[in-house]
């Protein structure tokens, strides 16, 4: 049975209280294979810009950092994890890119995927498109090399291969956004080495690929 708000309330301010000890609940050894969905390794992450003033800048610690691209997920996928994991208690920041300005990523924000202990990167065709995402991505593979956090990416309707050599529909989405990039005298190449290592890096990683029933993936996941 789902528990009441205030019960859900009372489980979050707990599981703050113990941010400092290790995730709870969270199995970093592995979940059974499912019909549909095939089990790919780990490490992600998510929340609310509101949540990010109020818990990265102050130095707590989040248990989940979800990044994603809301053009492909915000209001499915994304809502429905996001919601599994708070109703189970885990204490998890989703970053809002529909209060985004601009393309720089706020210092909030990264603090906010230090700060976490897991990211769950949902990686979808559309997720290279974002200069945002990318740049998260970035330091989320830097903060599972150096502080070896704990990444699950997550393949939204893109295989792993895919990912890493930028090839199928997200290699097409990506390469055009490449090349609009190219052509500002502003741009940085080894800014987009640096998107490339990190898109070949989780692309190696084990974690799921979402191609059938998203309710039980979120089970799986919770």
């Amino acid at each position: 049975m789902a528990e009441s708000e205030a019960e859900m309330h009372r489980l979050i301010k707990k599981r703050k209280t113990n941010a400092s000890g290790n995730a709870e609940g969270v199995d970093t050894g592995a979940s059974g294979s499912m019909t549909v969905l095939t089990e790919t390794d780990f490490i992600g992450s998510g929340s609310s810009p509101t949540e990010t003033n109020n818990n990265a800048s102050t130095g707590n610690c989040y248990e989940v950092f979800l990044s994603f691209r809301g053009l492909d997920t915000r209001h499915g996928f994304t809502d429905h994890l996001y919601h599994g994991l708070f109703t189970a208690g885990i204490d998890t920041f989703r970053d809002d890119d529909e209060l985004r300005h601009g393309e720089n990523i706020k210092p909030e924000l990264l603090a906010a995927i230090r700060n976490s202990k897991i990211s769950i990167p949902i990686l979808s065709v559309n997720y290279g498109t974002s200069s945002w995402c990318l740049d998260e991505l970035v330091q989320i593979m830097e903060c599972k090399n150096s502080n070896k956090q704990i990444v699950l990416p997550i393949f939204y309707k893109v295989k792993p291969a895919d990912v890493r050599y930028q090839t199928g529909r997200f290699g097409e989405a990506f390469h055009e956004r490449e090349s609009r990039l190219r052509e500002r005298s502003s741009f940085d190449p080894t800014t987009l080495e640096k998107w490339k290592s990190a898109l070949d890096e989780v692309g190696t990683l084990k974690g799921y690929e979402a191609l059938g029933y998203e309710a039980e993936l979120v089970k799986s996941i919770v």
